[in-house]
């Protein structure tokens, strides 16, 4: 891969802007946080709703910036010696950064977006790729996150597997115009970030825009359902399989199984573990295996890697407490994410009683009621012993129906609904602890572990440890 080093000429190509007045100098790297910045940096002053990148140039230079990109002319605390690039957005400036770089570089590209599973997929990605791959980190993946990433990219690294996010029209586009992807992954399109994007349509649309900037040859994977989601694919792109559970896929596993101990697949012939839980991780996983086998890795060394993999935190995780069975999946919801969770808790909670301790879906916009009434009769029709709801569920939950739950727990406050819904436990039940993460229902972890025991980890061959 060709060596890339910034000079005052390749950002002023990469902004479009005329000259600066001073004679070409060299830039370690770009950033955008002067807490984090080294001599010799370029500083991109962002601006955000709650601050101005402009006010800390001087702190910049002080930290030993070489120049900055601003939005302004004027500032009277740059140095006479300080280079200042000035544009209209320094956000955009910012994604043309990574642009160049990204081109200069030319990796092989594999972008990643879904409403739900793209972080799992991302991560279960890069160990079955290996040593060679460089995956962005964990919620880098958003207009500042994404170019960031690019931007911290090893030369070394032959491919680049990067997560795009979206709540808003637009962004997906933005953001694989940046990376330019070779490979296209859409993990999921369900109702989420209902609020920016409006519907169902809305999200679809949203992940479909990553198809419009895949390279010539380029490739898509992305899940057989909703049916829509592969015919539109199908429509914007020529190279498309589709990834799913059944048949109807063009990649699926030949048989699946799900239990306290994690999941497993074969496909093509081949086993597959993953610690875990929910038939999401067997798709998470094969979406990972397929993207690794299109890009040269042999089958059973990428089984073997993901046999070692460790999921991001709060994603489908099983704790053992104890005799009680704890399944933590509050890192993201949605109602098919939640309807998913539900699904989960009724396969492994053989011989257990089940309960719920449930949190705010984020980001459902005016739809967030009905959908939320949705997701509590699921789990009412599930017919799960012990339900405890806070937020947005409480509202849902408040009908003559609602009453047939044997325990039903309406609190507002998590620590108190965490006690009240303690209090009716047993100690072997299987609960599944599922919110928002704006929620930060990881506080309730400590409070399971504190009252029914230490956790035991669990890894992907089904042995304790």
């Amino acid at each position: 891969m060709a060596r890339f080093t910034w000079t005052s000429d390749r950002v002023r190509e990469a902004l479009g802007i005329p000259e600066t007045g001073f004679a070409s100098r060299e830039y370690a790297a770009v950033c955008t946080d002067t807490r984090t910045l080294a001599p010799g940096d370029l500083f991109v002053a962002l601006r955000g709703e709650r601050f101005d990148g402009t006010d800390f140039v001087g702190a910049a230079a002080d930290a030993g910036a070489g120049g900055a990109v601003v939005e302004r002319r004027r500032l009277e605390d740059a140095p006479e010696d300080f280079e200042l690039f000035v544009v209209d957005d320094a956000l955009q400036a910012l994604g043309r950064l990574a642009a160049m770089r990204r081109r200069a570089l030319d990796p092989t590209v594999v972008a990643i977006t879904g409403t739900s599973g793209k972080t799992t997929t991302r991560e279960l990605l890069a160990v079955a790729l290996g040593a060679g791959a460089y995956a962005s980190p964990s919620n880098f993946n958003n207009l500042v996150g994404v170019p960031l990433s690019i931007l911290a990219a090893p030369e070394s690294a032959e491919i680049w597997v990067l997560e795009l996010a979206s709540n808003q029209p637009g962004e997906i586009e933005r953001l694989a115009g940046i990376a330019e992807p070779d490979y296209a992954m859409i993990t999921s399109v369900s109702e989420g970030h209902l609020e920016g994007l409006g519907d169902f349509q809305g999200v679809l649309d949203e992940k479909l825009a990553l198809l419009g900037d895949l390279r010539p040859g380029g490739r898509a994977l992305v899940a057989d359902e909703p049916a829509e989601l592969t015919r539109q694919a199908r429509q914007r792109w020529s190279d498309v399989r589709t990834v799913g559970l059944s048949e109807r896929a063009d990649e699926w596993p030949e048989r699946w199984s799900l239990s306290a101990d994690g999941v497993e697949w074969t496909w093509k012939g081949v086993d597959f573990a993953l610690p875990g839980f929910g038939k999401h991780l067997v798709q998470d996983g094969l979406f990972a295996a397929a993207a690794a086998e299109m890009l040269g890795v042999e089958l059973r060394e990428i089984a073997e890697r993901l046999k070692e993999a460790k999921l991001p935190p709060m994603r489908g995780e099983v704790r053992r407490l104890g005799d009680l069975l704890l399944l933590v999946d509050c890192y993201n919801a949605n109602p098919s994410s939640f309807r998913a969770a539900i699904d989960s808790l009724n396969a492994l909670a053989t011989g257990r009683r089940r309960a719920v301790l449930a949190g705010t879906m984020l980001e459902l916009g005016q739809r967030s009621q009905p959908l939320h009434r949705e997701v509590a009769e699921a789990m009412l029709a599930a017919g799960i012993e012990l339900i405890a709801a806070t937020g947005e569920f409480i509202r849902a939950f408040s009908q003559p129906a609602a009453h047939a739950c044997e325990a039903l727990i309406l609190e507002d406050d998590l620590e108190k609904a965490y006690r009240k819904l303690a209090n009716r436990l047993q100690g072997d039940e299987a609960v599944l602890l599922k919110a928002s993460r704006g929620m930060r229902f990881e506080r309730a972890i400590p409070l399971f572990e504190r009252d029914f025991g230490n956790p035991v980890a669990i890894k992907a061959s089904g042995s304790e440890r």
